[in-house]
């Protein structure tokens, strides 16, 4: 101590000009380490340092040394007093942050009762941190709590996945019942194709969208003699036949329906220049004759259909389409019935 004494006392200028250097480097790294604890106040702080460390060059004498001392203890207390604003307000932002993540918490809670104790608790911690006034305690406590939370919240996603599971599994359900009811609505129970109800919606609905259609009714000649003769069986397993070589013709955009006892009325998807073209194929290959299963035995049984058809004109209602067409369907029957008698026997056509 005696000997750094004798050297400062005896080397006056190089020791100044040491201290200097040293002085400098201390509030370079000042600066520097202001700046890493709190960058949004530690910038200024370092810039302001800098600029007395400059002041101290390698000539500067005792007073500029003193005087630099003071400007430097002015500065830190400033900057300790800004940092301590700053981490205080920071403090009162989380505590608040905190009420409100607790309210939102208890309000969770309330919606599903399950975890309202759960949240319950999470909420209660929340209030607590917010009566710390230590940054390094409330980072520690919000620590425990989140992981409280997500370990909540966890089970709540299990539990919610299980029950979309569950929901997701009964909707099938419901949908299958509901596919089944509406099958069972709009289905004929004996042919198999669209009940009168179903035909009628879809005329509806096509002439709603404006699309060019055309109808055409089919009713089978003398089908109550084929019922008096053979019995209602025999006339359903006509009926089925009947239906079937319809649906067989015409094209899946087309619907074949039963209209009602042995007549059945066709939707097809196409306007007045086409629907004759499209019809009178079916005309020529549904007459003739159809073996049916009578008593154990096939019988055959001769089958004449009358058919009439109408376009959709415009502004038309379905009631008046359908009119039009049935009453083009009662004409031709009118007119078989004149010639019927002369009329030789179609035969059996294949496959039938």
């Amino acid at each position: 101590m005696i000997s750094l004494k004798k050297f400062i006392e005896s080397k006056p200028e190089e020791s100044l000009k040491t201290m200097c250097e040293s002085y400098r480097t201390t509030l370079t790294a000042v600066g520097i380490s202001a700046t890493q604890i709190c960058p949004h106040i530690g910038e200024d702080f370092h810039r302001d340092l800098a600029n007395l460390r400059d002041q101290l060059t390698p000539d500067a004498g005792r007073e500029m040394v003193a005087e630099t001392g003071k400007q430097v203890e002015e500065e830190v207390k400033k900057w300790g007093e800004s940092a301590s604003q700053y981490f205080q307000q920071t403090a009162t932002d989380v505590k608040e942050i905190m009420l409100i993540v607790a309210e939102s918490a208890l309000a969770v809670g309330e919606r599903d009762k399950r975890y309202a104790r759960q949240f319950g608790e999470f909420a209660g911690q929340l209030a607590n941190i917010g009566n710390l006034e230590d940054l390094g305690k409330i980072r520690e406590s919000l620590g425990k709590s989140a992981h409280s939370l997500k370990s909540c919240v966890e089970k709540m996603v299990q539990d919610g996945e299980q029950s979309i599971s569950r929901l997701r599994a009964e909707l099938s359900v419901y949908q299958s019942r509901l596919d089944e009811v509406e099958r069972v609505a709009t289905q004929d129970p004996v042919t198999g194709v669209a009940n009168r109800y179903k035909a009628e919606r879809q005329i509806q609905l096509r002439l709603e969208c404006s699309r060019a259609i055309s109808i055409a009714i089919f009713d089978l000649d003398n089908f109550k003699q084929v019922n008096d003769a053979h019995g209602h069986p025999a006339g359903d397993a006509l009926l089925r036949q009947f239906a079937t070589e319809l649906r067989a013709f015409f094209r899946p955009t087309d619907l074949v329906s039963r209209w009602g006892g042995d007549e059945f009325l066709v939707i097809v998807d196409c306007g007045a220049e086409d629907v004759r073209d499209r019809i009178e194929p079916v005309r020529k290959w549904i007459d003739g004759d159809y073996a049916v299963q009578i008593g154990g035995e096939a019988r055959k049984i001769s089958v004449h259909a009358s058919v009439g058809m109408a376009s959709c004109r415009p502004g038309e209602t379905a009631s008046e389409l359908i009119a039009r067409a049935d009453a083009a369907m009662y004409e031709e029957k009118v007119q078989r019935r004149k010639v019927s008698q002369n009329q030789p026997k179609t035969p059996l056509r294949p496959g039938k």
